[in-house]
């Protein structure tokens, strides 16, 4: 079974192609703050803080067990064969909620960002398809809906990945010259984010279009062209001004063009890294 948190949150059995959605928000306010620790015992104050905030009912602990009751049933039966009861494990000083790796959209989703991470200095085409790949788990806002407090802070570490993300894809697209293409998207993303000024530098690169570019094998535009008679002897530049000098011009062009191309790589690159970091932690 999976656990989709990158959205409104689901149970979906794989084998069954099932998905299934907590209609009780007593319970998607339990399991958001159980995914939020997965595998680790969270002790019965936390939970009731996450539940109910600063005012838990009478006997809090009995109706937590009562709600904790309930969603070991609905873990069950959207996951028939499953581990049962042992999924969610009642302990003297709280719940723990068992999940593998593989369970959770979220782990799947840092994993291809990993993967993204190794590609990027070698083939930064592969790495930015990777990425879109990764952020095509997300359906929404993470562990949207009834949440308390480390869900919350769960959903924000998981939307400045998903950013994260995103710009690095922008940025790999930039390096592949691949301005027009996503002129769109990042249209979209300035105005879904205004405070988030890489976009707007992003946006304004992919208007500029990959003017001065060189072939994506080095090929004759980063050829040097021979001298013209005129331009012998003079750095270049010719009596007149003339061929030379727009050569020149070209030439340099190239070389900002590349060195701009080898600071988004290196852009990418730290995003990525600063991604798998966070996982890491």
């Amino acid at each position: 079974m999976q656990f989709r948190m990158l959205g409104p949150l689901q149970m979906y059995d794989d084998r069954r192609r099932a998905v299934t959605e907590l209609t009780s928000p007593m319970q998607q306010r339990l399991l958001k703050a159980l995914l939020a620790h997965p595998n680790t015992l969270v002790p019965t104050a936390v939970l009731v803080r996450e539940l109910w905030g600063g005012r838990p009912p009478d006997k809090a602990g009995n109706a937590l067990q009562a709600h904790a009751s309930r969603l070991r049933r609905a873990m069950e039966r959207a996951d028939p064969g499953g581990p049962g009861a042992a999924r969610l494990a009642a302990r003297d000083a709280g719940y723990l909620l068992r999940v593998g790796p593989q369970e959770l959209d979220s782990a799947r989703f840092r994993l291809g960002v990993r993967r993204a991470r190794a590609l990027a200095g070698s083939d930064p085409e592969e790495a930015g398809l990777l990425l879109r790949q990764a952020l095509g788990r997300w359906r929404g806002e993470a562990l949207a809906g009834p949440r308390g407090p480390a869900a919350d802070a769960l959903a924000v570490m998981l939307e400045q990945e998903r950013l994260g993300a995103l710009e690095a894809v922008f940025d790999l697209a930039l390096l592949t010259g691949q301005h027009r293409r996503i002129v769109p998207e990042l249209r979209e993303a300035v105005l879904a984010h205004p405070a988030r000024p890489r976009f707007r530098e992003q946006l304004g690169r992919a208007l500029a279009g990959p003017r001065g570019t060189p072939p994506a094998d080095g090929g004759p535009a980063l050829r040097p062209v021979p001298p013209s008679p005129g331009d012998a002897g003079d750095g270049g530049a010719g009596r007149d001004g003339g061929a030379g000098s727009g050569e020149l011009d070209r030439l340099r062009a190239l070389v900002e063009r590349l060195a701009s191309d080898q600071r988004a790589l290196r852009s990418a690159i730290a995003q990525l890294s600063e991604l798998v970091g966070r996982t890491a932690a």
